[in-house]
Formats: C-alpha cells, sequence, structure tokens
C-alpha cells in the first residue's frame, strides 16, 4: 500500500526524547523513510541539554510532519508524562508509541496499518529484531504467542519474555484516548504496566504477527543507561506491584505469583549495585511480602543477595553464593 494522504487513515507517532540526540535523528530517518506517508510525528522532550535540543530541533524543520514539543514544567519528569502529552496533541485514527533509539524498517507503519485496516481488531502486534552480528534477531518464542486478553495479561507477569511492547503495538485512537493513560509516577515497566491495565481494564481484540518490522537497540557505550536507572528500577516495584495487583483478577495474579517473586530476585539480582542504600531495598520488600506474600526466609534471602551485590561484587565465590541464594529462594516457592 502506497499511501497518498488523502485516502488513507493518519497515524500519529508519539516519541519521549531525553538527549541522546544522535541515535535520535537515526530513529527520526527510518521514520521520515516509511513506505507508508500519512503521518504525524510527535516528539515530547524530557528536559534535553541545550546542544541536544537544537540539533532534534534543527532536524524537525527539514520535514513539516515531525513536531518537537518541550515536556509542561506542570508534567512530572518522565517518558510516561511526554507519551500522556504527545498522546493529548495526536490527531490520528491509529497511535503508534516509540522510543527514540529504536528503528523502524521502511515497511513498518505500510504493514501494520493494512493489518488492522483489513480487521476488526483494536491492536495490532508485529515482532521487533534484536541487533547482532551481520543483521538482527526475532527475540520471540512460541510461548508468548498469545491471542487473548486473558492469555496475554498472564504471560505479561507469568513470563520470562514479555509478550509485546509499545514500539511493536499499532493502537486505535479510539480505544485508548480518553479511556486510559500512563502512570506518571512510574520510571520503569512503564509500557508493562500500562499494556497490563489496557488488557484488564478494555479487553481489547488483537492479533500477533511474526513478521519483523522495527528493530530495537539494547544499551551500550552509544545507547548508555541513565544515571538514574538502578535508583529508578528500585523506586518503580513498588508502584509496579502496587498497581497489577489492584488490576490484575484474583485467579490470574494467583496463578503466577509464585513467577513474580523470581522476577522480584532476578531484578535484584540484575539491577542491586554500590549506588543504592538498603532503605530502597526495604521499601521494596516490605511492599512484596505485602503483595507477592514473600516468606520471611525468602525476605532474608534476598537481603543477602543485595548485599552480595552491592558489597562483595568481585570477591572470589560471590558468584557460587548467588546462585545457591537463588536455589533456595525459588525452593521457598514450593
Amino acid at each position: 500500500m502506497k499511501s497518498t494522504n488523502h485516502t488513507v487513515p493518519l497515524v500519529s507517532i508519539i516519541i519521549p526524547t531525553f538527549n541522546k540526540a544522535k541515535l535520535a535523528i537515526e530513529t527520526f530517518k527510518s521514520i521520515a523513510n516509511q513506505s507508508y506517508t500519512n503521518w504525524e510525528c510527535i516528539i515530547v522532550d524530557d528536559g534535553s541539554v541545550a546542544e541536544d535540543y537544537k540539533v532534534l530541533h534543527a532536524f524537525v524543520k527539514s520535514d513539516k510532519r515531525f513536531s518537537l514539543h518541550k515536556r509542561p514544567i506542570n508534567k512530572k519528569k518522565g517518558a510516561n508524562a511526554c507519551r500522556n502529552y504527545g498522546l493529548s496533541l495526536s490527531k490520528g485514527h491509529y497511535i503508534q508509541f516509540f522510543d527514540s533509539d529504536d528503528v523502524m524498517l521502511e515497511n513498518c507503519l505500510e504493514g501494520r496499518v493494512e493489518a488492522i485496516e483489513a480487521s476488526t481488531l483494536d491492536l495490532v502486534i508485529f515482532s521487533m529484531g534484536i541487533y547482532c552480528k551481520g543483521g538482527f534477531k526475532n527475540d520471540d518464542t512460541s510461548d508468548v504467542m498469545v491471542n487473548t486478553w486473558e492469555t496475554a495479561l498472564s504471560a505479561f507477569v507469568g513470563k520470562k519474555r514479555l509478550p509485546w511492547n509499545l514500539q511493536r503495538t499499532l493502537y486505535r485512537a479510539s480505544l485508548i484516548k480518553e479511556r486510559i493513560i500512563f502512570d506518571e509516577n512510574l520510571n520503569r515497566f512503564q509500557d508493562v504496566e500500562f499494556n497490563i491495565r489496557l488488557l484488564s481494564q478494555l479487553k481489547p481484540k488483537f492479533k500477533i504477527f511474526s513478521q519483523i518490522d522495527c528493530v530495537y537497540r539494547r544499551a551500550n557505550s552509544s545507547n548508555p543507561r541513565t544515571k538514574s536507572f538502578y535508583k529508578d528500577v528500585f523506586q518503580s516495584i513498588p508502584i509496579f506491584l502496587e498497581s497489577i495487583h489492584t488490576e490484575i483478577p484474583s485467579d490470574i495474579l494467583e496463578h503466577n505469583r509464585d513467577n513474580l517473586k523470581i522476577w522480584l530476585f532476578n531484578l535484584i539480582g540484575l539491577y542491586a549495585n554500590k549506588s543504592l542504600q538498603k532503605g530502597e531495598l526495604n521499601t521494596v520488600i516490605n511492599v512484596a511480602k505485602e503483595k507477592l506474600y514473600l516468606s520471611n526466609k525468602q525476605k532474608i534471602i534476598l537481603n543477602l543477595l543485595f548485599f552480595s551485590k552491592t558489597k562483595l561484587k568481585g570477591i572470589k565465590g560471590v558468584v557460587r553464593l548467588n546462585s545457591y541464594l537463588r536455589k533456595n529462594y525459588i525452593k521457598l516457592n514450593a
């Protein structure tokens, strides 16, 4: 479908951005090169340094379909506030959230619009490649190729891999506008929490397609994590747990409670480091005890894991210790 703007629906692409101008420009160029041409790209800057903002401003002047906005000062800093503001400005029949460090393949929008236009679906999901040597690969697994809101909801809290993320999904604007927004208190787990609430509250019809039409760029030296990343993870865990405890039907939550306990162990193992204080862990454990029914022994193990990751990194035998902690933590779920 080679688009002509008078006959095809407008797609609103909403992108929050913060510094990383070089990567963002690559993302914007991939959008400008789309075979589907009837789109608007609403870029909401979250307070980038002046030099980066100038780079973005110079680029958007080259194509009137791009618009650059600053997050309103009365909005809380963060990507979710930027997404909500961008959504309020959007005029499209379809909504495409995207990140400023990922890339659309040339037929991305065309394929998504064709799929949803030919159906009565509320949203369509396509696969996302991950860069590797020689190109990119599909990282999906068969267990997350779900087809109902109930199985998708269970997969979002019960599987190692998520069924989808924002970048992979084209939404009908009528499904989400003035019906659901992003939680602006969350700095991590943002799209997971959004999709869990969307599935639970709106119960949409959807389909997952295996075709890769966009590519994810992992954090590395040219795409670094923010300085606040690790603190943001720990501050967001209690908010996320409170939300899903409210939103997810009790039977689905109960069925996946043990998986969520393992998810918690894995997060602490991955992201605890010397920049964090013990009090930040205590807040996480107190909420997890209430929402996930952590046992006292599991609390002790999580404290030991945190100590290992923040105080013992690099010491001989610490990997074996962490493996021992994990084994015994999982046993307590039985």
